[in-house]
């Protein structure tokens, strides 16, 4: 695919600034992040133009700067927020796992998707969630968890994670009829 700098960042940009606000708390650092992320897009696009998953890849670009910054800053965070981070910066990820995620997402029922869409990809917090949805914020956080052990569920029962040649990890469908 094509890579278009311009509407690219201007479709989702948001998303990744709420995926870095996520793991990230002060906004000059968030900002940091951002410009770093757009520069490392730009210097790829100009040389290649082969990314398939335009979303998946603008995510691993994100984390990867995200990796790097907690590298240089040595800055401490809580282990609910950055334990995926060593995980990652240890081990690099097929991308199909984030089509996947996207798509599993997806085919949950609504009233948990969009909590969970809001709360983790897109880095709301859960009381601004909750009053956009017109729920409690106890209701909230109980749809976020219910939608996470959905989605495991959904990833267990439709296939496995496992080392790969070109990978560290990959992720692979066993079940005909998780494939949509």
């Amino acid at each position: 695919m094509k890579c278009d700098i311009f509407n690219i960042w201007a479709a989702y940009r948001q998303e990744i600034k709420g995926y870095v606000k996520k793991r990230v708390t002060d906004e000059d650092d968030v900002n940091d992040i951002m410009q770093s992320v757009l520069i490392k897009i730009t210097d790829y696009c100009e040389t290649k133009n082969n990314v398939k998953f335009i979303k998946a890849w603008l995510y691993k670009v994100a984390l990867n700067t995200l990796i790097d910054f907690h590298k240089k800053s040595k800055r401490t965070t809580t282990h609910s927020n950055f334990g995926q981070l060593y995980l990652h910066s240890q081990q690099e990820y097929d991308e199909n796992i984030f089509v996947w995620l996207y798509n599993f997402i997806d085919e949950l029922p609504t009233e948990y998707s969009e909590p969970l869409r809001l709360s983790d990809i897109e880095g709301m917090p859960q009381k601004e969630i909750a009053e956009q949805l017109g729920l409690t914020l106890t209701a909230t956080k109980s749809r976020v968890q219910r939608a996470r052990k959905m989605l495991r569920n959904k990833f267990d029962e439709c296939g496995t994670v496992e080392p790969s040649e070109s990978y560290s990890m990959s992720y692979t469908i066993t079940k005909s009829c998780c494939l949509k």
